[in-house]
């Protein structure tokens, strides 16, 4: 009996990230397969049905890749990409601390999320940081957030309306 989660393009991906060998090689793929099909900023819209689940098998793949290659200290301590993980929390906090506009605020906590989300950093490191972005985004948005017409929301945050015929 077939697997409802079987399809072409799931088998595909599968395939490509059973080649994923080292830590090193599995934070790239998912960083790339953040950038290019999940965040709001993406640039391909071909996995729209699949994005999610691919992205989680990649997940699962790098968190295995990253308990085979690191040892305890790194695992609470160090993201995929060997950097420490408060020395990139801070460097995003400071950044959103700087920011007084609330779409760079929002670009800064998107940015963040997409590079930063486990198992890239560890999550002790993740959800604090990601608390304290979410909240200054917030006292930035405050209550008049859609106060602004439609059509001037969109021309401020720079949509462009696709129809179709």
């Amino acid at each position: 009996m077939p697997n409802i989660h079987d399809n072409p393009t799931r088998t595909e991906w599968v395939n490509k990230i059973a080649g994923l060998k080292t830590l090193a090689q599995g934070h790239a793929f998912l960083k790339d397969f953040r950038a290019k099909y999940v965040s709001v900023f993406k640039t391909d819209f071909s996995l729209e049905l699949d994005w999610l689940w691919i992205e989680l098998k990649i997940e699962e793949k790098v968190a295995v890749l990253k308990q085979a290659e690191f040892n305890d200290h790194q695992l609470l301590n160090v993201c995929t990409c060997g950097t420490d993980a408060q020395k990139v929390a801070n460097e995003s906090l400071a950044a959103m601390a700087a920011c007084e506009d609330m779409y760079e605020a929002e670009r800064i906590h998107i940015n963040f999320r997409l590079a930063c989300k486990p198992p890239v950093m560890p999550v002790n490191f993740f959800l604090d940081t990601d608390r304290q972005l979410g909240t200054k985004l917030m006292e930035l948005r405050n209550t008049d957030y859609y106060a602004l017409p439609l059509e001037e929301l969109r021309k401020v945050r720079g949509v462009r309306v696709v129809t179709l015929q």
